[in-house]
């Protein structure tokens, strides 16, 4: 019998889920020896969208995996339509396409067809196979903007001061948010192994900040072990990981807290249901989000006086806010 759509893309969500699962339990998330290269960002570069959610996740997962320093995807039908080749036993990557709504037509109160957007009573799943542009021939060469060490750092702490939340460092050992006061509440910088530990230790606590009942409305009320609490810092996780990229780089140095805690929370977490991992990556890719689009509003500020955001950042912070590419 032939398989459907919805359980091809089931077998590969928990294929990409046992790998992950298979790599926290030996300590780490991404591979052992970490990762620096460029194509952190899947994009396509046919319809000039950015892939999101669990695609976005599953493409990074790629290109760590193979170093791919091209973060360009496309399906064969792309590359032929542009006139470029495929190379002989290039394996492609599957990606998740839901659709959740339809348009219908109907009249509003003056008798006026207009075409409307409405929920589907189920939702129709589809996939679609992409290939990295290091797996192609005759495609144009991938240039990207790079960042000196300085102006990451710059870049993140005006994106900390963009935070609607108070951020409050003080002589303790533990870096936490308080959603009863609302607040992020950090070790003095000096406690952290570098400036880029601190900053990724906010970045992390930022993300947790955004689901106050006030913002996106998480479920923030799990004790430390329960489904709950896995759920909110894989989320808050997967959250900074995509704020990294998004602004078009990856901060390097680990978190102050202790990650084989949270790893082993996380994989009770993903082995109970392998869908959660998606779920958490839809949640987080909103997180990322909202702190993006609050750090734009803070550079459109800073503009007036001083205007010195390289132009391609703000283009990608532009592009993910305007994209559709979901899941």
């Amino acid at each position: 019998m032939k398989k459907s759509a919805f359980d091809i893309v089931l077998e590969d969500r928990k294929k990409l889920v046992e790998r992950i699962i298979e790599n926290m339990e030996k300590g780490y998330f991404f591979t052992k020896e970490g990762w620096n290269n460029l194509a952190v960002l899947p994009q396509n570069p046919v319809s000039n969208l950015y892939y999101k959610g669990g695609n976005r996740l599953k493409l990074m997962f790629e290109a760590i995996d193979n170093n791919y320093q091209d973060p360009r995807w496309f399906t064969f039908k792309q590359a032929q339509e542009k006139g470029w080749k495929i190379k002989k036993g290039a394996k492609g990557i599957l990606c998740e396409k839901w659709i959740f709504t339809k348009k219908e037509k109907e009249k509003d109160e003056k008798g006026n067809e207009k075409e409307v957007e409405v929920p589907l009573p189920k939702p129709i799943v589809n996939y679609f196979i992409v290939f990295n542009g290091e797996q192609v021939e005759g495609i144009p060469p991938y240039s990207k903007t790079t960042f000196t060490k300085d102006e990451i750092l710059k870049t993140v702490n005006n994106f900390i001061k963009s935070s609607e939340v108070k951020i409050r460092e003080i002589a303790q050992t533990e870096a936490y948010y308080s959603p009863s006061r609302d607040e992020i509440v950090l070790p003095l910088r000096e406690a952290f192994k570098s400036e880029e530990a601190f900053l990724r230790t906010t970045l992390h606590e930022m993300c947790h900040s955004t689901g106050h009942s006030t913002r996106l409305n998480r479920n923030q009320t799990g004790e430390f072990g329960t489904p709950s609490y896995a759920r909110e810092e894989l989320i808050a996780e997967l959250g900074s990981l995509f704020t990294e990229t998004s602004l078009g780089f990856k901060i390097e140095g680990e978190h102050f807290n202790d990650h084989s805690n949270y790893l082993k929370s996380w994989i009770g977490a993903l082995k109970d249901d392998y869908n959660e991992l998606f779920r958490a990556c839809s949640e987080a890719e909103k997180a990322s989000n909202y702190l993006l689009e609050r750090y734009n509003t803070f550079e459109k500020t800073q503009e007036k006086t001083n205007d010195k955001t390289p132009k391609e950042k703000k283009r990608i912070i532009k592009k993910l806010k305007e994209d559709e590419l979901e899941l």
